[in-house]
């Protein structure tokens, strides 16, 4: 809605907005009087506009991935728009039957707003809440005027502004600064807030304002007594046709009034108080208001009569005659009196009853009537007849050609109307509205159950009506929306919490709403049940984390690292070669001597968990080594003595492995540096559990994968860098992001031979016994400078530290330059090839043996754009990175850096792109000016980036990705944003770069001091006393100016990281240190790495928080290079799995989990009880791993296995119903069972809603009798009867468990009744008469003709003479299949509707994909996988892709039978 308001505004258009509560023939009627040419509508609302009028889904333009780009951005600033020109039209109620279309014009709404912000109501640094509905020009003021004053916007969800307990949190939460409100849901907030002691829901309020009605004195009182801080209240009066308000009054909510006035006229405005001869009137004497001024209106649009009438010229200035009857005070202030006419104000709404009685008069059997405001609240209309007319056929014309608020609550039908001596109607004489029930059916009134009885109570308290009937809604008794509110409250408090206002507005009597609520009950029951033995559980196995036990295994790990290296140094200094065999070879042992493979898993800090945790911080201070083995037989040989089982052939870069013992990869598989293969999985019940990972043979997974989770994947499998993979991959798909391709049988997948040769294993078997000699030569020369006893040891040991830094650094460029060499762009080296080794592997090797001599420059150091244009890198002036080691790992005669390009910290450049074939392609990669490189993005080679672009957090470049001059990019791959990155201007450089010898200098002190504080400390002492230096010097650090201590206190920070933080991750030694550092921390979290968290002191971690390894959390930005600063919460219960960032300012506000690769962007706020995937973040939902009792055996369902297709989906069927015991869960049986409007929570599911809403959108199921083939689990079945209320309801479907399921959870549904059918044909039908048949989405099993003759003979049997058969299935690309083509040629039925809903079956597919693969995953044997993906529709199999590529198509069509 804001994006469309905004895009209309900003081309030049009219905006003018129409309500989706307004019928379908009102609507048609708005749209022909302005003469649209456009109107925009979404999924929700398409259906409301005739198809004769343009739409524009705005749907499809909100999706990114479809914007042209070649479309020219600029083309907006050639806009010109002048102040004269009209802005928007609001609709207004017309005395004369046909609404009043406003006009109001640029100028009117600038001069508005001015106005409000020169009064200081609103103002730039405000948090607006959207309330108004877009019926009120407020809504304008609250979207419009909110952007352009540059404050900030928050909009509520559907039905958000009537559910208090929701607004009143989101208030709180949101700080919302600017609200407004009509005063009769102003009370009805501050009375919720007054019974909740919700108080401090209006602590950040600065102006609350009202208007729309007169303002009660006593909600002042109220409003004075219920606020926890002082802010002010203004009261707005403003008619739509002098645009929002023309005056305001300051109301002092602790004064004793007698009256609150409506003020004084606001700046830009004039008002006059005139008698009925156009003359002014003296104080206190009444007079209709005449308002002049800047914001005056344009007109009536088409009704040139009326403007005339209502627009006055008094001195030369143009005046609206407002119809408002207001006296002026002897302090200058105005009062409203009332009306000179019978306009009336309900809850804010601006009604006129001639427009009402005009309506109602266009029924040709009503020869008077006339529509009356009773006590306030309600709208009552007297109608004479002259033929017998229902009140029900009243209500349903008014229904259809009027908005929900013009429709009367009472319709009173006499045979005359009383006239006084003039012939007129007396309004005095006619009869009052009687609410209370009818005395012809006294069992309506009488509730049936306990439930009834309590929802008849809480409706007489809350519509003030007695002893209520229980099967008419509340509107027809007399209810209002403030009613309502007001019984949601007490349902709430009385019955169930669950229950929200949109339930209440679809089943408003109390017999439905009843039903609706009975559901909700039974599953608060069971989860309540369930709470309370997860609770007992809970409180028998939750383990504490061991102090004993984590501080034995890091004095255990220290000994471990520490005492080879002082033996070799007492003994032979010259066995130092073989120190990196002796750590190696304790981590062999201590996995033999553990058994992990018995660990699958456990509580969190019991004996299981510490074993892994132990072998895991040995892997951990072992990956230096182990670097240097990546891509040999020798890296392969040690995972095989760790335990895992992997081909000799395979091909492994990538050393962050938390579990090497349950690996299983395939022959002549290829895995790229920095790839995950995360094993451990947090659960969320305190628990966790490792899986095996298994990778089939001739796969490629690049770099910065994440596999995690029970992993199996088949052979040839290519997954892109930076994808997410979890559970069954079947052979030849393409992995890219979160998108599955499977490769067509038709395009030949053949790797080149990924073998090594001996030759090729000797030559890597030599480079590393060089590589070995040339580190024994450095430190041979270090050493003689050590041995010099003259100097003192402290700074010996620290010159010799730096000397080995300098002489290392030197020695990796002349080995790059001089050894590994230059590459050609566009060379393709197979793997198994010199080349690769030489130009790959090589370069690889040598970065990463040197890694640690290059933390001698500091980030950002200037020297870094001379090293690589030494190495032949084209780099530009003011290029500033933060790492050179990734920049050296790439050919750098391959690099473009033009000027002012930043990177910042763990920027990947992938060395080479990964062809179809398994080869490895090297190209050049350019970077514009300006370009800024986020935190944890990649870009592949061939990726070309055009100046001033922003490459956000984990987003992916490839050489694919089209950029343009300030294009953002995000996401896997990188998709550019529908917004540009600002040009920066000239400010301060926040990125300080210092000269070498500063660097030099304070490395070496910092060396010193080290050494110092070890040897004067010891070991014991000496990590005691660093750790309390660097705590200190974190607090104090923003204080200090002096870039060379500065860069020692880094060093400091540095070495601490390294020598002492390592030993850590994953205890609570580490939370302790977090602490020391400022973080505000709960207990029992765990957190892998000290650089898990940026920012100490700006974090705020709740218990029982877990960080996967590369979570992070970050707490800056530098966007431009402008360092910003913003706090980052992350409540009770969450997982932050591999990979995944949180952004500055984000509120996790608890039990969140956020799935690999998830992005949560700046300023987020994640609701408690949700899952989140995606860059960025978008609300995931999976099936949770069931902690019930099932027939499960290793997590896979066991069942027979038999050839024939309806023997394996009874099978399917019957398995899910054993899984899924709770009817609200998740439907997982056919791709038709889908919301297609949105994921509710985790309780609703995705039962066809939707799906039986579009079948059933033409046929009345009222009083009739129905059938449904293949009605599977009952929800929608259910859904229906409550819905629609049929006269007899019957469910068929094949399994019989399904069946038994059905009865067992909805046996208390009158008219409601479920049989078993034959599995292969679903006959005979066992019922005769029915009026309706429906068959949606029964998996297409009609696809033999000889089963649909006996289907549609079934048919015409069973359906009565014009009843329907309602179908809804896969089609032919040309919508035909065997069972609509005979249908068609059948004489029997005519086809009354047929149409195309593949686009909303896709996304059902695609929105609950992850949930469905999960289940499979989780609860079906690895040899019925294929068919089970293939029923349920996923994406990445021939059913999805048939439909995705228009080769197939789903339609609905209804039949009716006919008369014989």
């Amino acid at each position: 809605m804001v994006i469309g308001i905004m895009g209309i505004e900003m081309v030049g258009g009219v905006y003018c907005p129409l309500s989706p509560r307004d019928p379908q023939h009102r609507l048609h009627a708005l749209t022909q009087q302005t003469q649209s040419r456009l109107v925009l509508v979404h999924h929700l609302t398409k259906t409301k506009i005739n198809h004769d009028i343009v739409l524009l889904d705005i749907d499809s333009i909100l999706n990114v991935n479809n914007i042209d780009s070649d479309m020219n951005y600029n083309c907006l600033s050639s806009v010109i728009v002048n102040g004269k020109e009209i802005a928007y039209i609001i609709f207004t109620s017309g005395s004369t039957g046909t609404p009043k279309a406003i006009q109001a014009r640029h100028e009117n709404f600038i001069h508005c707003m001015n106005s409000l912000v020169r009064m200081d109501v609103l103002n730039t640094d405000d948090t607006v809440i959207q309330i108004a509905r877009c019926s009120f020009d407020i809504h304008v003021q609250e979207i419009l005027g909110t952007l352009v004053h540059g404050a900030s916007l928050i909009m509520v969800h559907r039905g958000g502004t009537l559910d208090f307990d929701y607004l009143s949190n989101i208030v709180e939460m949101k700080q919302i600064t600017y609200i407004l409100l009509v005063p009769s849901l102003l009370q009805s907030f501050f009375s919720l807030i007054e019974q909740s002691s919700k108080t401090t829901s209006s602590k950040y309020f600065r102006s609350l304002c009202t208007g729309g009605e007169s303002f009660p004195v006593k909600l002042s009182t109220l409003i004075a007594n219920n606020s926890v801080s002082e802010y002010n209240v203004w009261n707005y009066y403003g008619p739509a046709e002098i645009t929002i308000a023309c005056t305001l009054h300051l109301i002092d909510v602790k004064a004793n009034s007698k009256s609150i006035p409506i003020g004084r006229s606001l700046p830009n405005y004039r008002c006059l108080i005139l008698n009925k001869f156009l003359q002014s009137t003296s104080i206190n004497q009444e007079g209709e208001l005449f308002v002049g001024g800047m914001s005056v209106f344009a007109g009536y649009l088409g009704r040139d009569n009326l403007t005339t009438k209502a627009l006055v010229e008094i001195d030369d200035q143009v005046f609206y005659r407002t119809g408002d009857l207001v006296r002026i005070d002897n302090n200058g202030l105005l009062h409203f009196q009332g009306r000179k006419d019978h306009q009336i104000k309900l809850r804010g709404q601006r009604i006129e009853l001639g427009e009402i009685e005009r309506c109602l008069l266009n029924i040709t059997s009503i020869s008077a009537c006339v529509v009356m405001k009773w006590n306030g609240d309600h709208l009552v209309a007297y109608v004479q007849y002259s033929s017998h007319i229902s009140e029900q056929e009243l209500r349903e014309h008014c229904q259809s050609h009027l908005p929900p608020h013009m429709i009367p609550s009472v319709f009173i039908i006499l045979d005359k109307l009383p006239l006084n001596p003039n012939g007129k109607i007396d309004r005095k004489q006619l009869p009052p509205p009687n609410f209370s029930p009818s005395a012809d059916n006294i069992d309506d009134s009488v509730p049936h159950t306990i439930l009834e009885q309590q929802l008849q109570d809480i409706f007489c308290q809350a519509f003030h009506i007695e002893s209520p009937h229980v099967e008419v809604p509340f509107g027809q008794l007399g209810g209002t929306s403030l009613g309502a509110i007001l019984a949601l409250t007490l349902i709430r408090q009385q019955v169930s919490n669950k229950v929200d206002i949109r339930l209440l507005f679809t089943n408003p009597s109390i017999r439905l709403l009843a039903q609706a609520i009975e559901s909700l009950l039974v599953f608060e029951e069971l989860q309540e049940t369930a709470s309370i033995v997860n609770e007992n559980h809970e409180t028998d196995v939750r383990l504490t984390p061991s102090f004993v036990v984590e501080s034995l295994g890091i004095a255990l790990l220290v000994c471990q690292w520490l005492l080879p290296i002082m033996i070799i140094h007492q003994w032979c200094p010259l066995l130092f070669p073989i120190l990196p065999i002796c750590h190696l070879l304790f981590y062999v042992i201590c996995s033999r001597l553990l058994s992990p493979r018995n660990i699958k898993g456990g509580n969190i800090f019991s004996w299981s968990y510490y074993r892994w945790w132990f072998l895991d911080r040995l892997w951990n201070n072992n990956t230096f080594w182990l670097q240097h083995l990546l891509g040999t037989p020798l890296y392969n040989y040690y995972l095989r003595l760790c335990g895992a089982q992997i081909s000799v052939n395979a091909h492994i870069y990538t050393i962050t492995i938390d579990a090497p013992w349950l690996l299983d990869i395939g022959d002549e598989t290829w895995i790229a540096d920095k790839t995950t293969l995360n094993s451990l999985y947090f659960n969320d019940d305190c628990t966790f559990a490792l899986h095996s990972i298994r990778i089939g043979c001739y796969c490629s997974i690049s770099a910065r994968s994440i596999l995690f989770g029970d992993i199996d994947m088949q052979d040839n499998i290519i997954v892109q860098s930076m994808s997410s993979v979890t559970g069954f991959i079947a052979s030849r798909t393409i992995i890219d992001g979160d998108e599955y391709k499977s490769v067509s049988p038709d395009v030949s997948v053949t790797h080149t031979n990924r073998s090594l040769s001996k030759w090729h294993k000797i030559y890597q078997f030599i480079v590393l016994i060089l590589l070995i000699c040339i580190h024994c030569t450095l430190l041979a020369i270090v050493y003689k400078v050590y041995s010099v006893e003259q100097i003192p040891l402290p700074i010996g040991i620290a010159f010799c530290w730096t000397l080995w830094s300098i002489i290392a650094c030197f020695l990796t460029l002349f080995l790059l330059k001089f050894v590994v060499g230059s590459c050609t762009a566009g060379e393709i080296y197979p793997v198994a090839s010199w080349s690769y080794l030489h130009k790959v592997w090589l370069r690889q090797l040598i970065v990463s043996s040197f890694h640690h001599a290059w933390l001698l420059p500091r980030r950002y150091d200037y020297l870094y754009p001379f090293i690589l244009r030494w190495l032949g890198a084209q780099v530009a002036d003011d290029v500033k990175l933060a790492n050179i080691d990734i920049f050296l790992s790439y050919p750098t005669n391959l690099l473009k850096l033009s000027t002012g390009v930043t990177s910042f910290g763990y920027v990947l450049l992938v060395p080479t792109e990964m062809t179809l074939e398994g080869d490895h392609r090297v190209d050049y990669l350019t970077l514009g000016s300006h370009t800024n490189l986020a935190n944890g993005c990649s870009i592949l080679p061939g990726s070309h980036l055009a100046s001033h672009t922003m490459v956000g957090n984990l987003a992916r470049i490839t050489r694919e990705t089209k950029s343009n001059n300030r294009d953002i990019f995000i996401g896997v791959p990188a998709r550019a944003m529908p917004f540009q990155m600002p040009i920066r201007g000239a400010m301060e450089d926040q990125i300080k770069i210092i000269p070498f010898w500063k660097t030099f200098v304070s490395h070496y002190i910092s060396k010193c001091l080290l050494i110092g504080i070890y040897w004067s400390c010891g070991l014991v002492g000496g990590p005691i006393i660093h750790t309390i230096i660097v705590c200190s010097f974190d607090r104090w650090h923003s204080y200090v100016h002096n870039e060379i201590i500065k860069q020692i206190i880094g060093k400091l920070e540095e070495d601490h990281k390294i020598f002492i933080c390592s030993f850590l991750g994953n205890t609570q030694w580490l939370i302790r240190l977090f602490r020391a550092y400022g973080t505000n921390i709960g207990d029992n979290v765990v957190i892998p790495d000290i650089s898990s968290l940026f920012d100490y002191n700006l974090v705020t971690i709740g218990d029982n928080v877990r960080l996967n390894i590369n979570a992070h959390i970050v707490c800056h930005t530098f966007e431009q290079r402008i360092l910003k600063l913003v706090p980052v919460t992350v409540g009770n219960s969450c997982v932050l799995m591999s990979g995944s960032i949180v952004m500055p300012g984000c509120k996790l506000m608890g039990n969140n989990r956020l799935y690999p690769y998830t992005l949560v962007m700046k300023n987020d706020l994640l609701q408690p009880n949700t899952q989140w995937k995606g860059l960025p973040a978008q609300s995931y939902v999976t099936k949770p791993i069931l902690s019930r009792s099932l027939p499960i055996r290793n997590g896979v369902v066991k069942y027979q296995q038999k050839s024939n297709n309806f023997d394996r989906l009874s099978l399917w069927y019957e398995q899910i119903s054993n899984i899924y015991t709770n009817v609200n869960e998740l439907q997982l049986m056919n791709s038709g069972y889908a919301d297609l409007d949105e994921h509710i929570d985790d309780n609703t599911g995705y039962y066809s809603k939707k799906l039986y809403e579009q079948v059933l959108a033409n046929v009345t199921l009222t009083d009739r009798n129905i059938l449904e083939v293949g009605s599977g689990r009952g929800a929608g079945a259910a859904w229906c009867v409550r819905t629609y209320a049929p006269r007899s309801y019957v469910g068929i479907d094949p399994s019989q468990d399904i069946i038994n399921l059905c009865e067992q959870c909805y046996s208390t549904i009158p008219r409601l009744s479920f049989m078993i059918a034959d599995p292969k044909t679903h006959l005979p039908f066992q019922n005769e008469s029915m009026n309706v048949v429906l068959s949606i989405e029964t998996t297409n099993i009609f696809d033999e003709i000889v089963a649909v003759k006996k289907f549609v003979d079934e048919l015409i049997r069973v359906l009565t003479p014009n009843g329907y058969f309602l179908w809804c299935g896969l089609c032919n690309r040309d919508g035909s299949s065997v069972l609509i083509d005979y249908l068609t040629e059948n004489n029997a039925f005519i086809i009354k509707e047929k149409v195309n809903i593949t686009r909303n079956v896709l996304h059902a597919l695609d929105i609950q994909n992850n949930s469905r693969a999960d289940f499979i995953d989780h609860y079906v044997q690895v040899a019925d996988r294929k068919y089970c993906r293939q029923l349920a529709g996923l994406p990445g199999t021939q059913l999805y892709d048939n439909m995705k590529q228009g080769r197939a198509e789903y339609w609905r069509v209804v039949f009716r039978k006919k008369i014989i």
